[in-house]
């Protein structure tokens, strides 16, 4: 399991269905149709991963958030770096070949078939 640092405490993190339906509830966006990316909503996502991990945390928000300096800024972005890897793995979906590139490479298998065979019979 994936950790974070906040003001020198490590967070479990979890990146799953629960974290996006966190997510949610926190900002009250979809997640799925939320183009607009705040600062934010990285915290939110911050926020939603740990929760998910631990439903239990006495990690807030306020937490995250620090002393507003810089190191509070550098804390976050390491968070949000190390769940957004988390994000890609959980979001990868296997490619879906179409119908028609499906008939394409059949057609192309079938050709060359037809290509092999006169050599066959020489």
């Amino acid at each position: 399991m994936k950790e974070i640092e906040i003001n020198g405490k490590k967070y479990p993190v979890v990146v799953n269905m629960q974290t996006i339906m966190n997510f949610e509830e926190i900002t009250g966006k979809s997640f799925f149709t939320s183009t607009e990316e705040t600062l934010k909503d990285r915290i939110a996502l911050i926020m939603a991963a740990v929760l998910s991990a631990d439903k239990n945390t006495k990690l807030t928000i306020e937490d995250i958030i620090g002393d507003k300096g810089f190191d509070a800024l550098q804390q976050v972005i390491n968070a949000y770096l190390t769940i957004s890897e988390l994000l890609v793995e959980f979001t990868k979906v296997p490619a879906i070949v179409s119908k028609s590139e499906k008939e394409e490479k059949e057609q192309a298998g079938e050709e060359e078939e037809k290509k092999e065979a006169p050599e066959k019979n020489a």
